[in-house]
């Protein structure tokens, strides 16, 4: 078994080979790798700050979303209890010129039937004197046409 016999040659030559090979990729391959290396380290890096910072501002931008949002909530809430206060005022003012209104009828509606009620009265005087005095002329068998004798029916009943 020749395999795992050691040659002396081909170990320096091994070693030289490999000597070489590693003076030639660290002079012109390792610096390109590192290179890069280094650039994507410093990508990734910048990367990760550019996502914490646009982290950050999500952050910033819900809370201010919040407040906006709190805050238009508090608006409609004031013009709501405006508006409610607004149209109880209206109500209220409604209501008392309805009042007005129906007190200003009432009283109307009052001397219109005061009104009437004489003229009814008055209507009805004159009419039993008509009827007394066309009774009498019966009774009597004696006309009644003076404005006098007239009155004085009129004064009869009015009396009663």
């Amino acid at each position: 078994m020749d395999l795992f016999k050691l040659d002396p040659g081909l170990f320096l030559w091994t070693w030289i080979t490999f000597g070489l090979l590693f003076v030639l990729l660290w002079k012109f391959v390792f610096p390109g790798l590192f290179g890069a290396i280094n650039s994507r380290e410093r990508k990734i890096r910048e990367s990760v700050n550019k996502a914490e910072q646009i982290e950050q501002r999500l952050a910033e931008i819900e809370a201010e979303h919040g407040k906006v949002i709190q805050r238009a909530r508090d608006e409609a809430d004031e013009i709501l209890r405006q508006t409610r206060k607004d149209a109880e005022g209206i109500k209220t003012r409604m209501l008392e010129k309805a009042e007005a209104e129906i007190s200003e009828l009432h009283s109307q509606a009052a001397a219109s039937i005061s009104t009437e009620r004489a003229a009814a009265i008055e209507s009805l005087r004159s009419e039993i004197a008509d009827l007394v005095l066309s009774v009498s002329e019966k009774l009597v068998d004696q006309t009644y046409s003076a404005d006098a004798d007239r009155n004085r029916v009129e004064e009869l009943i009015k009396s009663l």
